[in-house]
């Protein structure tokens, strides 16, 4: 656990403030290798049948085989359970690609990361396995609807990028129906090609989503981990806004009119309403109350980290105002204060309510690295022992796993 790499070490020298401003949806990014086995702990080439042979549950498409040619009908699916290991030994053999979908649900090794990079980016983030023989390629150039994170396992792989023209969006509950323009249309796998890179152990490429891209294993085998990001767009901010708006504007919260689909009048009596509707809405619309919908929201989805946290548990009779605590990583936390005079400090599916003097303490712990309980300010030392207990007991802080090492990195952070 000790040794597995955080994301600012995956992307050094660059920083998380330029990366974000320089390449997320913007261009691809491509950091070399620092050390070729530094993703080993999360998914080696020897994981690829302990994971075929241990995981049985998943769904329809958790397993795919991909003939070289990658055409219509080249890909089968399989639940785990469905396809033995000597089967997906042959397909390998014969060329075809083997992709496990979904490793963020069935391999806890990768666990921490994706709690970290949902963290950082506030998105759902999913987990593939990408095992390509010599000579072989599994996609055409194609477009992905999210941005990805790809880290290079074992071998090499070389990637043919071309020029970002439009950002597709997830979560479209209409996609059906929408009217797209031209620019949404074949057109965009038509772009100039930007970059050619080839990928070994250790690297890191990010690709944007809406980016056009292929990739060969063309001189040997290749394994990499895609690290998928789903973040949270406009879009699900404006619908949020609806939605808290609806709460005090009465015209939201009335029905199409019966029949809408195929009545004329209704039709017309629709245009007319439209414009009250958006009134209402712009009266009652809040930035604060949807920031907090949707910041509320991330907190609960990001959830919990798998880190053993049972063995912190059974330490709490050893609290003590000398404790030496962390937060836990890859938790969202927020702490706010409500109309009736409480502060509250929200993570996973958890929030600590307490009087409006303890938000003090409250943003303390969820600005602080590390810290010991007699540190926590605003409070007397039973009050410091009854809250750090509290938020061990529910989940938010821990013991300092390695005290000494968690004060060094906590000392460098603030520098």
């Amino acid at each position: 656990m000790g040794n597995e790499p955080s994301f600012s070490d995956l992307i050094a020298p660059t920083t998380l403030r330029e990366f974000i401003s320089s390449y997320w949806e913007k261009t691809f990014y491509h950091n070399a290798a620092k050390d070729p086995h530094i993703f080993e702990p999360m998914f080696s080439l020897g994981d690829v049948d302990r994971w075929l042979t241990s995981t049985r549950t998943g769904e329809s498409d958790s397993v795919l085989l991909i003939r070289p040619d990658a055409e219509e009908g080249g890909t089968r699916r399989y639940r785990p359970r469905d396809i033995a290991i000597d089967q997906v030994y042959e397909a390998f053999s014969r060329g075809c690609s083997v992709v496990l979908n979904r490793l963020e649900d069935s391999w806890p090794p990768v666990l921490r990361f994706v709690k970290e990079l949902g963290a950082i980016f506030c998105a759902n983030v999913g987990v593939n396995a990408y095992l390509t023989p010599q000579a072989s390629q599994a996609f055409h150039t194609h477009i992905d609807d999210h941005d990805v994170f790809i880290l290079q396992v074992y071998g090499e792989k070389i990637w043919h990028l071309y020029e970002l023209t439009l950002l597709p969006i997830e979560r479209l509950e209409f996609q059906r129906h929408l009217a797209f323009t031209s620019a949404w249309g074949k057109s965009r796998l038509q772009t100039p090609e930007i970059a050619e890179i080839r990928l070994r152990p250790g690297d890191v490429l990010y690709v944007p989503r809406g980016m056009p891209h292929h990739a060969l294993a063309r001189d040997c085998t290749s394994l990499h981990l895609t690290f998928s990001i789903v973040p949270l767009f406009w879009t699900d901010f404006l619908k949020a806004a609806v939605e808290q708006a609806s709460v005090h504007a009465s015209e939201l919260r009335r029905s199409l009119p019966p029949g809408f689909v195929n009545d004329e009048s209704a039709y017309e009596a629709m245009r007319q309403e439209l414009e009250r509707v958006l009134k209402a809405f712009q009266e009652n619309l809040s930035f604060e109350e949807t920031f907090e919908v949707v910041q509320g929201h991330c907190v609960r989805k990001q959830g919990f980290t798998s880190d053993g946290h049972f063995i912190h548990l059974d330490r709490l009779a050893e609290l003590s105002l000398d404790s030496l605590l962390e937060r836990r990583p890859g938790l969202l936390c927020t702490v706010d204060t409500t109309k009736y005079g409480f502060s509250n400090i929200r993570f996973g599916s958890q929030h600590v309510r307490g009087p409006a003097r303890l938000r003090r303490a409250l943003e303390f712990i969820r600005d602080a690295a590390l810290f010991r309980v007699s540190e926590i300010p605003g409070l007397d030392d039973q009050s410091r022992l009854v809250l750090a207990r509290r938020l061990v007991r529910e989940g938010l802080l821990r013991f300092a796993e390695h005290p000494r090492l968690s004060l060094l990195a906590a000392v460098a952070q603030s520098r």
